[in-house]
């Protein structure tokens, strides 16, 4: 039976023994030019896994709408407000990185023994919080 060929481990159904799911063949199912030989060959799959991901399709049409639906909302992107958030997160991870840089530096510059002047990463935090926003 075609189902059996068929399981769902999170990723979305999949083909039984195989990281493929039938999200992976739909673009070939939607192309008119494409044939069965031209997935078995591209995935190494038999015709009746082909077969198998074919019917599942045909047999759920609301798990396809909410596929198609997810993709679109991908391919339109973030909103504005949640890229500007990511680029002010990306600011603050290279400022860190930075930090860690100058106290990696320093550290390896300094003679050993207990006298440490370099902040902590708490200090760090602290002291960007309590300056302006153009010096951080």
């Amino acid at each position: 039976m075609a189902t059996d060929l068929i399981h769902d481990r999170g990723r979305g159904p999949e083909l039984v023994g195989t990281r493929i799911t039938v999200y992976n063949l739909l673009p070939y199912f939607l192309d008119a030019e494409s044939t069965e030989d031209d997935i078995c060959r591209s995935y190494g799959l038999t015709p009746e896994q082909v077969a198998a991901a074919r019917a599942w399709v045909l047999n759920h049409p609301a798990t396809l709408a909410k596929h198609f639906e997810i993709e679109a909302q991908i391919a339109v992107g973030n909103p504005p407000e949640v890229a500007e958030q990511a680029q002010r997160a990306h600011a603050a991870m290279m400022n860190f990185k930075e930090w860690l840089a100058r106290r990696d530096e320093a550290m390896a510059q300094r003679p050993p023994g207990p006298s440490a002047s370099f902040p902590t990463f708490e200090e760090w935090v602290a002291n960007r919080q309590s300056q302006p926003t153009g010096e951080q």
